[in-house]
């Protein structure tokens, strides 16, 4: 039995505060986050398109609630070949519970009834217990009619993507925060032909301020073409 059960690596150190969004649903997927102890909801389910900071949240929570003298666990579905449903024996345990990506587990039935199980005893314990997924609940392959009507029970919040705007807004802001030597242009730039996702546009500008560190000189658009393969 490959069984390994570990709080969330505190290494990784993802906090609200730098979840870059100003779109309205995702601050208030953010404040019902914060207050999920203080209400009377256990779960609460998040879906959208990849690479909009669904894991991020995950993480900050975990930091946030960690802070907070709570025990908590991440598990990233995704790597769910590596391990098998036994390792969530005993999760609902922790007092909060960050499944991400739990679409990759939808349509296999072993996992599909320890997930039934699993949030049965969560509910049973009155913890926490967030999932994320790229889907919605709607529109999903999950087998377990009882498992589909248990996601449902709790807080549904699809994150959104933010506009061009508030991303050129949003990389302009880390230039400043990170003292970058990289002109506003090369937001303009970088949202013409780099990927259009926030995360892809976010690790690109933070790559380019590293090398401007490096080689301690202004990044021009030459640059942008060689270090990013543009």
């Amino acid at each position: 039995m490959n069984q390994l059960i570990l709080p969330y690596q505190k290494n990784i150190k993802q906090t609200f505060d730098k979840f870059y969004g100003e779109n309205l649903e995702n601050i208030q997927i953010v404040d019902h986050i914060k207050k999920i102890f203080t209400n009377s909801n256990n779960q609460i389910f998040i879906w959208g398109d990849r690479s909009l900071g669904k894991s991020h949240l995950q993480y900050s929570a975990c930091n946030y609630f960690s802070a907070c003298k709570k025990k908590c666990i991440y598990l990233p579905m995704k790597d769910y070949k590596k391990f098998n449903n036994d390792i969530l024996f005993g999760v609902e345990e922790y007092d909060l519970i960050c499944i991400d990506d739990i679409d990759y587990i939808f349509g296999l039935d072993e996992w599909e009834k320890s997930f039934f199980f699993l949030l049965n005893k969560v509910l049973e314990n009155s913890n926490k217990i967030i999932y994320t997924s790229s889907s919605n609940l709607k529109n999903t392959n999950i087998k377990l009619k009882d498992l589909h009507s248990r996601l449902s029970w709790g807080l549904l919040f699809k994150i959104n993507s933010e506009n061009d705007f508030i991303k050129k807004k949003i990389l302009k802001k880390i230039i400043f925060e990170k003292e970058y030597n990289i002109s506003n242009s090369i937001c303009d730039y970088l949202l013409n032909r780099k990927e259009r996702d926030l995360h892809s546009l976010i690790n690109a500008i933070h790559k380019l301020g590293l090398y401007s560190f490096s080689m301690n000189k202004k990044v021009n658009l030459k640059d942008v073409n060689g270090i990013l393969n543009l």
